[in-house]
């Protein structure tokens, strides 16, 4: 076979480029067909005939699909068909290019910690999703960005806090008071809020028999007892979203 002249050479390489983005938009189309049909499900021939493919090519889409993490179910028997996991995944959000450089460079600043994996791939989609123009002056911004990264033993307590938060557990914590002394006692932690430029802990205090707030970087060391928290009435002040002013945007 002849060497292909540049000129074809060029045609070929833009109809790949189409194909893929071509490619790109039905994947996402699809998964906003499985979405919108939610809680029924769609039959790959169905989904074939909407977007004019094979249902061998659909098939091969909604196995890329899962393969990327998106929580497309499988049909049970051979009258079943595909759904999407709505308790899993969340519907688009369209930002503007100063919204999604702001995602970016907020995520490139908080690199460690128990999301660490989490805020990596969620960066990698915004900047996927962003004009090349756009992705550029992203990267470029936050890599002028930079903010000094605690040692892994100091990320240790907020990990367990956040834990403790999701699965509502007793949590054992050494703490430094304003005057330096330090201070044990159990919490069952509710919730955090950024407050003064700092993150606190909200939380039932068992030494205090009270609700009381916690700077998250006074706790030098937080162990979960495995103990479920009990159901305790909050009061106005300390209930969740909480209404005082100043606290959140």
């Amino acid at each position: 076979m002849g060497t292909r002249s540049p000129v074809v050479r060029s045609k070929l390489h833009v109809a790949a480029k189409l194909i893929a983005v071509n490619r790109t938009d039905r994947l996402q189309a699809v998964i906003e067909a499985l979405r919108s049909a939610a809680p029924e499900k769609l039959t790959s021939t169905e989904l074939a005939s909407r977007f004019e493919v094979t249902a061998r090519t659909i098939e091969r889409d909604l196995s890329s699909l899962r393969e990327a993490g998106v929580p497309v179910v499988a049909p049970s028997g051979r009258q079943g068909g595909y759904s999407l996991d709505l308790h899993h995944t969340i519907p688009p959000v369209h930002l503007n290019a100063a919204e999604a450089t702001a995602v970016v460079v907020s995520l490139a600043r908080n690199t460690g910690g128990r999301f660490a994996e989490s805020n990596l791939t969620a960066r990698r989609k915004v900047l996927g999703a962003m004009s090349a123009v756009d992705a550029g002056a992203a990267r470029r911004l936050s890599g002028q960005v930079h903010g000094i990264q605690k040692a892994a033993d100091e990320l240790v307590p907020a990990s367990v806090i956040q834990d403790a938060i999701g699965s509502h557990e007793v949590v054992n914590i050494r703490y430094r008071r304003d005057d330096g002394t330090i201070s044990t006692r159990e919490i069952e932690p509710i919730g955090l809020v950024s407050r003064d430029r700092a993150w606190q802990v909200v939380a039932w205090c068992r030494l205090r028999d009270d609700h009381r707030t916690f700077r998250l970087d006074r706790i030098e060391e937080a162990t979960s007892t495995g103990e479920v928290s009990p159901e305790r009435q909050a009061t106005s002040e300390f209930s969740f979203p909480l209404s005082q002013p100043g606290l959140f945007p």
